[in-house]
């Protein structure tokens, strides 16, 4: 009888998302399978939507750090909090978690947030049409801390969930709409779908074809930004859309 067995790959992607999430971890798998030389190994820590699991204001560090703990056990090779929360605590709460788990694992750390404003960078974007999954209060906090990051929104589009989990199950249809007439009106550099639990990843690079301007969905913002950390060329992914191209 043969056994085929299943080696780790030279690296590894040790990814923390909120409990109630059911996106990241697909769109992980999905860039990875073009990419065997990295894996993914995941963790949960308690968020599962309007505030609930996590204080209001700040991050409870100790989930975190347990994850973090549990996931360099399996050596990986960087960590990744793939969430955009940060942007609406304000991005120095993502600076000071990331530091706190650097600290207990020795590991590099990425998060989402932090990415995304490392993209905007590289891809000169300074103007963007905005969906988020939750109410418009929500997005102006959003807008606000992009804002004081010289990232002005021109469209917004927020869908209204207060059930984190519910995002997940979005309908694409309304977010491409929005996306297509964002753009046809001429003032924005890219889209920003800023949810890791909304459904951008997977029409995100058919969109861009369409529009003509980068769709950056936050989920693979973050697999990206785990991907940079490692020196990996993402270009064998560079179909699935311009921030892995």
């Amino acid at each position: 009888m043969s056994v085929r067995r299943i080696a780790p790959a030279e690296h590894a992607i040790g990814v923390i998302l909120p409990s109630s999430n059911r996106v990241v971890e697909r769109v992980t798998l999905d860039v990875l399978r073009l990419l065997p030389e990295v894996d993914a190994c995941f963790a949960r820590i308690p968020y599962f939507g309007n505030g609930q699991g996590q204080p209001a204001d700040r991050y409870e560090e100790e989930p975190f750090l347990a994850a973090s703990e549990l996931l360099a056990q399996a050596r990986v090779s960087v960590i990744c909090w793939n969430a955009t929360r940060g942007a609406a605590l304000g991005f120095d709460h993502d600076r000071a978690l990331s530091a706190r788990i650097k600290g207990r694992t020795g590991l590099p750390v990425v998060t989402t947030a932090l990415a995304a404003l490392d993209a905007f960078h590289r891809f000169g974007i300074s103007r963007i049409a905005l969906v988020t999954h939750g109410a418009s209060e929500q997005g102006a906090a959003f807008k606000a801390r992009f804002q004081a990051q010289g990232i002005a929104t021109h469209a917004e589009l927020h869908l209204g969930f207060e059930d984190n989990f519910a995002a997940a199950q979005a309908d694409p249809g309304r977010i491409i709409r929005f996306s297509r007439e964002s753009a046809a009106q001429g003032n924005i550099d890219a889209v920003l779908i800023w949810s890791t639990n909304l459904p951008g990843h997977a029409f995100a690079a058919a969109l861009e074809k369409d529009i003509g301007a980068p769709v950056l969905d936050s989920a693979a913002i973050g697999v990206w930004a785990a991907l940079g950390a490692l020196n990996i060329d993402t270009r064998p992914a560079a179909s699935l859309g311009r921030l892995f191209g």
